[in-house]
């Protein structure tokens, strides 16, 4: 069993949260009982949650997250019962008994595609009916006021994927709405307990989606809780077993800690094996951790006996636990207990270090843009494929924005099949350039691709449909071939740029403007968004593009593998380094993993270390940043 919980709370320590003056990495667990499932307020079985918390205490975890059912504990409007409120107090000194911190869910309406509406609430709007919005505030303040003294409370999550309560309502709101909401909440929460964290947790439409609760707004909050699993994704991820299924959790991680620390409070995977989920569990978590998340929890601790709502709807969600529901472990459970093992132990405190490279992504639309200038689709697909193809090409990373102070941490910026930059973008983009940076942009659009004669010496000069025209180029000693969506095809002509690589028309398809000290690629195709198809990523070795420039900008991998589906991402503590080697194809790897000597040039010798990789198997190779690895 764990040690008990002390008595020091959680806080963040430049964006790491620490507890007695130690960084804390929470490895935890999404929790219903397995025989009443989301009834056990109202069917409280107290002797069952203290063998549940037992259990995960023995596996090595520290943290449960559970779910405080708003119907359950104010049944009637503006009266909350006392009953399930001492039971959630029992349960959480339950926890700490075991040495667990506590991830309260509140204001919990939606579970598994399903509402548990409080009955009094009548459809009424949660974010803009004055009268609802108290009752909320007035919830949220009960419930810290009850736990405030309760040591083990890691954060407070306002409320699970609320937004698809009302979907319609949740989309209407813009981004100053949201944020008003946020902190209404979270002031009531550090009212009740001025030491209290807290975040709200949303699936990856956060990050993918149009609507408002992103993590660029989340300036109310401590923390961003996101929610990624391979099968709910635009990217036509081809299954779970797929390279790209378990790079999908650690880029929702690197979009999300650009704004805000990220606690990924719901993970794992649907419609596979136990072997499969246990190996996408291994790489994916891993990833996350290299990525930057400050914590993870598993959907869910056990498997449910219950048939009862949600399960009699979505039968399927009985199924995903790391127990059985007779007990026994699933393989998953172990490669769990070996990552929080590790994350715990030999990586406590590893953070990534700050990354040369910066990938520019869009913003969502606003409210106000509609019409014909609305490009169609989506501009999800791109920067997650740039994601993929820098992760290959094992270029270190980070997700940006285009204010200056950001855009000058970075020897590269990559604006990904970019639709969206404003006049004021560009203008900051041109600064950066013109200071030194090197800057490579791929046109999303044709109308995008006008207008950048300063900043990218080129001009468009009519467009096309003849694809044929335009299938591939080849540059760096690579071909690269294209798909186009039915649209217009920019054609265009150099200015002052100069042409490395043509279309077959011999049009311009890459080219390069020296502006003041630094360089500006411009690539004449959507090729990141393109990527977005099943199996197209193995297709070419289009990595070779991002790798390519990066040199050409003096940029070099600090740590390489041979395979591309092998990723190395170096952290750091104090002056101690941890590469994460993570093999993500879903066969065995033999590959060669090089480390660059501390300033070392292209050509100069690495040290070199042969690894077999099982599938989505994970190696960590540990040195210091004066040394080079023997």
């Amino acid at each position: 069993m764990a040690d008990p919980v002390s008595a020091g709370r959680c806080t963040l320590v430049d964006g790491v949260p620490h507890r007695d003056g130690r960084a804390f990495v929470s490895v935890g667990v999404n929790y219903h009982p397995s025989p009443t499932g989301c009834d056990y307020w109202r069917e409280w079985d107290g002797a069952r949650i203290d063998d549940d918390f037992r259990g995960m205490a023995a596996a090595g975890l520290n943290t449960v997250r559970f779910f405080v059912f708003w119907s359950d504990f104010e049944p009637k409007e503006g009266v909350h019962d006392p009953e399930p409120t001492g039971r959630l107090v029992e349960l959480v000194r339950t926890a700490a008994r075991h040495g667990l911190t506590c991830l309260p869910s509140l204001l919990t309406i939606w579970m598994n595609g399903q509402r548990f509406d409080p009955p009094w609430r009548e459809g009424r709007d949660l974010w803009r009916d004055v009268d609802l919005r108290e009752r909320q505030r007035a919830f949220v303040h009960h419930i810290a006021t009850e736990l405030r003294n309760e040591p083990n409370i890691l954060a407070y999550d306002l409320g699970d994927e609320i937004i698809h309560v009302d979907s319609a309502a949740s989309a209407a709101l813009g981004a100053d709405e949201v944020r008003d909401w946020w902190g209404m909440l979270a002031g009531a929460i550090r009212d009740a307990d001025p030491h209290a964290l807290v975040l709200q947790a949303n699936e990856a439409s956060a990050v993918l989606g149009g609507h408002a609760f992103r993590p660029e707004h989340a300036q109310p909050l401590d923390l961003v809780g996101l929610h990624g699993f391979p099968v709910w994704t635009p990217f036509h991820i081809e299954s779970v077993a797929a390279r790209k299924a378990t790079a999908f959790l650690p880029y929702l991680v690197r979009r999300g800690r650009a704004h805000r620390p990220v606690y990924v409070d719901e993970m794992g995977s649907y419609g596979c094996d136990e072997t499969t989920a246990a190996r996408y569990l291994r790489a994916a978590a891993h990833s996350a951790f290299a990525a930057g998340a400050v914590g993870t929890a598993v959907w869910c601790w056990q498997d449910f006996t219950t048939e009862r709502k949600p399960y009699a709807l979505r039968p399927n969600e009985r199924r995903v636990g790391l127990l059985t529901a007779d007990g026994r472990e699933k393989p998953a459970l172990a490669e769990y207990r070996a990552f929080a093992r590790r994350v715990t132990g030999e990586l406590a405190g590893f953070r990534p270090l700050p990354a040369p490279v910066g990938v520019l992504a869009p913003a969502a639309d606003p409210p106000e843009e509609a019409g014909y200038l609305t490009p169609d689709g989506s501009d999800a697909p791109a920067a997650f494929y740039a994601h993929l193809l820098l992760q290959q090409a094992h270029l270190p990373y980070e997700f940006t924005s285009c204010d200056a102070a950001d855009l000058a941490r970075h020897t590269l910026v990559i604006c990904p099949s970019a639709r969206r930059l404003s006049l004021s973008d560009r203008h900051r983009l041109a600064q950066y350039v013109a200071s030194g940076g090197t800057l490579l942009y791929s046109t999303g659009s044709l109308l995008d691709g006008a207008g950048d004669e300063e900043l990218f010496g080129i001009r468009v000069r009519d467009f096309t449909r003849a694809d044929g025209a335009h299938a591939d180029f080849t540059w760096a000693g690579v071909r690269f071939p294209l798909r186009w969506d039915p649209a217009p095809i920019p054609v265009i002509d150099t200015a002052d740029a100069q042409a490395l690589a043509a279309f077959t028309d011999g049009s311009p398809a890459l080219t390069r403007h020296h502006l003041g000290e630094g360089s500006a690629y411009y690539l004449n195709a959507p090729l990141e968004a393109q990527l977005n198809a099943p199996h197209r990523l193995t297709e070419a070795a289009w990595h070779r593009l991002y790798e390519a420039i990066a040199a050409e900008a003096g940029l070099h991998a600090p740590v390489t593998a041979d395979d591309p589906s092998v990723e190395t991402t170096v952290l750091a503590r104090g002056d101690e380094r941890c590469t994460v080697v993570i093999n993500h194809a879903p066969e065995p790897v033999d590959t060669v993993v090089r480390h660059r000597p501390p300033g070392g040039a292209a050509r100069s010798p690495a040290a070199a270390e042969r690894l077999r990789l099982e599938p989505k198997g994970v190696r960590l190779l540990f040195w210091r940043a004066a040394e080079r690895p023997a």
